[in-house]
């Protein structure tokens, strides 16, 4: 049984919903005998300053969608911390979806206090030292990111990345990138490339449906071929295998297993790259999995 508890909170997510949620399920386990340290975040920033502070505690919870998760998870100290939890509340809940969380504010306070402890294994993108738990990727969906949150002035709603995505469609180019994995060269003429820990993606999407958090490898969707109609079909394609669970290929899309990914410019264009739904900086980047590198917890 866990019995001191940390909840770092994400005020705005949801129109106020996470709070809400955060203050029940703290009234929960504190019902249960459990001490519960609320945090709230004002400013980005402040879930990784929060997270940093975890010593003592046998859980800390991450309320708000998969970017406070992330932030969460970038904070918490080299070697480890309590196991990281999610009380789910944002747009996407992707961490939420693979974990199969509970919404209700009991079920989430008796997993904080009784859930099991997944090792699940850890992505690092070792340019920028940054972490993360789902996926990275360059190409369409990264693009889209960097000029969403340019332009984002409050919470986020699903209709908000459907728009933006068809908007950017427009004007697209799409990129050429060098990829390597494990040190041997794949492509020079990629268009879009993921790195996934999970099969899900964001809303009805599967773009990697052989990705699992505990197979100590990366999987990797890499696209080549450029144009308009080849990202709409990579959607479609998505939805499709999501709804269905088919299993089928598509022209230009290969898959590949690895464990570490490196993701250059082919011509020296600046290419965007997103990290667990949030931009971060643009390519080059190198990726690694660390197998098993973060507890978390799971109902």
């Amino acid at each position: 049984m866990r019995d001191r508890i940390k909840i770092i909170v994400n005020p705005v997510s949801g129109k106020g919903k996470a709070l809400r949620l955060a203050e029940a399920v703290a009234d929960q386990l504190r019902k249960q005998g459990c001490t519960v340290e609320l945090q709230q975040t004002r400013k980005s920033g402040d879930a990784r300053v929060f997270a940093g502070d975890c010593a003592g505690f046998s859980a800390l919870a991450a309320t708000g969608g998969d970017g406070t998760v992330n932030e969460v998870l970038n904070g918490l100290p080299d070697g480890g911390g309590p196991p990281l939890a999610m009380i789910p509340s944002g747009t996407a809940n992707v961490l939420a979806k693979e974990l199969r969380l509970p919404r209700d504010p009991e079920g989430l306070a008796r997993m904080l206090r009784e859930g099991r402890e997944m090792a699940w294994d850890l992505g690092i993108e070792r340019r920028s030292g940054r972490r993360f738990l789902l996926f990275a990727s360059a190409g369409y969906d990264a693009h889209v990111v960097h000029i969403f949150h340019a332009a984002r002035t409050g919470p986020i709603r699903m209709w908000q990345y459907v728009w933006w995505g068809l908007k950017s469609l427009l004007g697209y180019t799409a990129p050429r990138i060098v990829v390597e994995i494990d040190g041997i060269a794949v492509t020079s003429e990629a268009a879009w490339v993921t790195i996934a820990n999970v099969a899900c993606y964001g809303g009805p999407l599967v773009f990697t449906p052989k990705a699992s958090p505990e197979n100590q490898t990366f999987e990797v969707m890499v696209q080549v071929g450029a144009g308009r109609w080849t990202v709409m079909k990579m959607f479609w394609f998505a939805i499709w295998r999501w709804m269905t669970g088919a299993q089928f290929s598509m022209k230009g899309v290969t898959y590949h297993q690895g464990k570490q990914v490196k993701l250059t410019s082919a011509d020296g264009r600046p290419v965007p790259l997103q990290v667990d739904g949030d931009p971060n900086g643009h390519l080059p980047g190198e990726f690694d999995i660390i197998p098993g590198g973060i507890r978390v917890l799971a109902p």
